[in-house]
């Protein structure tokens, strides 16, 4: 008996929470949240001019304001640190170092839950970023938050789900700024025209 009424018990509970989310899910219109997650990155043209990268690995955290339902608006502040391999030849030498950088974007994304429910929602979201690239760590390069081309702007879009407050993404950014200024190595221009771009996995809650 003491196990049925238990069952019971769990189960009531449940109903009563699903219909007390359902109905606060329906009238609310405004939510904010926080995210964070792996970032990937690389750029569009690995070499160019003796100057050489390779792909590399972060972490991305952030916030979000997002107002609407089935479809929304939504502003985001991300800040995503990467580390890449950077390789400079010039003549016979060969230099490398890993180079840790950092990303912060402002963006407004326009998104469409396609499949919608009270507490399970599967969606797809894009619109534009701008940001700022810095570094906060010396290398032998000597590279600084001069030789960043800012501020950086691009485009980014992904898909999600949401399980009541908890959601997950991954989001696919490209910058249409060339990441770096021109790089002067012992006298030498090295022009190094490439654009970043990040796949990004994250996890979340918002309230």
């Amino acid at each position: 008996m003491m196990t049925a009424f238990k069952k019971y018990l769990i189960i009531s509970f449940v109903a009563l929470v699903s219909l007390l989310y359902s109905n606060r899910a329906q009238s609310q219109l405004f939510f904010i949240g926080l995210e964070g997650g792996a970032t990937y990155s690389w750029f569009n043209s690995p070499g160019l001019d003796n100057i050489f990268t390779s792909d590399g690995w972060g972490w991305n955290m952030g916030f979000f304001a997002r107002y609407g339902k089935k479809t929304y608006l939504q502003f985001g502040f991300d800040w995503t640190r990467s580390k890449n391999d950077f390789t400079i030849h010039i003549f016979d030498e060969k230099f490398s170092e890993k180079i840790e950088f950092h990303n912060f974007d402002f963006s407004i994304k326009y998104g469409y839950n396609f499949f919608y429910s009270p507490m399970f929602k599967l969606k797809v979201h894009a619109g534009p970023f701008i940001g700022r690239s810095f570094l906060f760590s010396g290398n032998e390069f000597e590279f600084s938050s001069d030789d960043f081309k800012n501020p950086q702007w691009g485009i980014i879009s992904g898909l999600g789900f949401q399980f009541m407050n908890f959601v997950a993404d991954i989001e696919y950014s490209y910058h249409f700024t060339d990441q770096f200024k021109p790089v002067v190595v012992q006298d030498q221009e090295f022009k190094f025209g490439s654009n970043l771009q990040l796949i990004t996995i994250k996890v979340g809650f918002m309230f």
